[in-house]
């Protein structure tokens, strides 16, 4: 009997009908020589799984920079930055939980051994250290936010979604009670005469008002803490981790995101989200829902001659004013961050997120957010027919 143009293979004693195809090949396996690579069962022919991924790396990788190293003379030659990147990209992709699960997957996949550019796959130690590397660099940020400024620069587009998401980690909260210093109790009435009292300390995010984007978000807690907040059914969720911000375009592309600790208020990055954004493309309107009502924002996108779409909080307004008609035909597109944060948390990043410290889990997020650019510009931008 020939079984994949090896006749030297008897498979008589198996019911073919009754076996799976991984009984079929684990037990045909023990039949071989010692010296049969077993990369020739596999077909040559790349599966839909592959082709996504082939697809998605093409668009992504004319965005990566990263300088490949001459190997020196001494020593054993060191692995390239590039397969490794592709390395956590698919792992993001097939939403792996560990980089030991992905190099276990690389070993039974072959064609995806090829498509990450692997001729020997190096070990575990090297993935870990490469992942500091790049936690380090910010090649995701980098290209993300090459990717947008290259597909929607010029273009003006109509709004621009803003919302955050939980994210779960693994590690030990840095927000604790002990931890709260006490305020200091003011003394009330007029002061004194000859008193001089310290001048009131202005909000953090009216001190973003004028700072540079990076420069402000280095003032914001990006540790792991508790977080709690309201999800769409009006429950309070709490949850030990991380928040991921995101700002999307009408049609989903990703164009803003930052990831810091989940006792940040959505408000607090808010005009750091706005800035970041209004330097790679150009649109019109700014939605948020109630978290972001907040007097600088809508003071600040106004200056910048934007619409602030903002629904308005009921807990610091006794009779709150409502949408005009046509703003509230606009807010409900607002759904559309909504949904990319569920595409996000659903098909491409992890369902338990194992790393632990802000680098590392800021790395795995930005891939997923990567991925999720690289998939929307596919679907709307290179291939809106298809």
């Amino acid at each position: 009997m020939v079984v994949f143009g090896l006749p030297q293979l008897k498979l008589q004693e198996f019911d073919l009908s009754m076996k799976s195809l991984s009984d079929i090949l684990g037990n045909t396996q023990m039949l071989l020589g010692i010296n049969f690579n077993p990369e020739q069962l596999f077909e040559e022919n790349l599966s839909t799984e592959h082709r996504t991924i082939l697809s998605m790396l093409r668009v992504i990788e004319e965005f990566i920079e990263i300088p490949e190293k001459e190997s020196g003379l001494r020593g054993r030659p060191s692995v390239p930055d590039s397969p490794v990147f592709r390395f956590f990209l698919c792992k993001n992709i097939l939403q792996i939980d560990t980089n030991s699960r992905m190099r276990q997957r690389l070993f039974a996949d072959a064609n995806l051994k090829k498509i990450c550019g692997f001729k020997k796959i190096p070990s575990e130690s090297t993935f870990s250290r490469r992942m500091s590397k790049f936690s380090r660099l910010h090649y995701s940020e980098a290209a993300i936010s090459a990717m947008v400024t290259k597909y929607l620069a010029g273009h003006i587009i109509r709004s621009v979604s803003r919302d955050s998401t939980s994210i779960k980690g693994r590690e030990k909260p840095h927000n604790k009670k002990r931890d709260i210093k006490p305020k200091v109790k003011k003394k009330r009435g007029r002061p004194r005469k000859g008193e001089i009292r310290p001048a009131k300390e202005k909000k953090r995010i009216e001190k973003h008002y004028k700072m540079k984007p990076g420069k402000a978000f280095k003032g914001i807690e990006k540790e792991c803490a508790w977080g709690c907040k309201k999800n769409s059914q009006a429950n309070t969720m709490y949850w030990k981790g991380y928040k991921l911000h995101l700002d999307t375009t009408d049609i989903g592309i990703p164009v803003s995101a930052l990831v810091s600790g989940a006792n940040v208020h959505d408000s607090q990055v808010s005009i750091i989200m706005e800035k970041m954004t209004e330097k790679r493309i150009t649109h019109l309107y700014t939605m948020a829902d109630s978290a972001y009502d907040v007097p600088s924002l809508r003071d600040y996108i106004i200056k910048k001659g934007r619409i602030p779409v903002i629904d308005f909080n009921k807990r610091r307004r006794k009779n709150p004013p409502s949408f005009a008609p046509i703003e509230k035909e606009q807010y409900k597109t607002r759904s559309v961050v909504e949904r990319a944060n569920a595409h996000l948390k659903d098909y491409l990043l992890p369902q338990n997120i194992f790393v632990k410290g802000y680098k590392k889990v800021n790395f795995s997020l930005m891939n997923g957010v990567l991925c999720l650019a690289a998939i929307k510009v596919i679907q709307h931008l290179v291939l809106p027919d298809c």
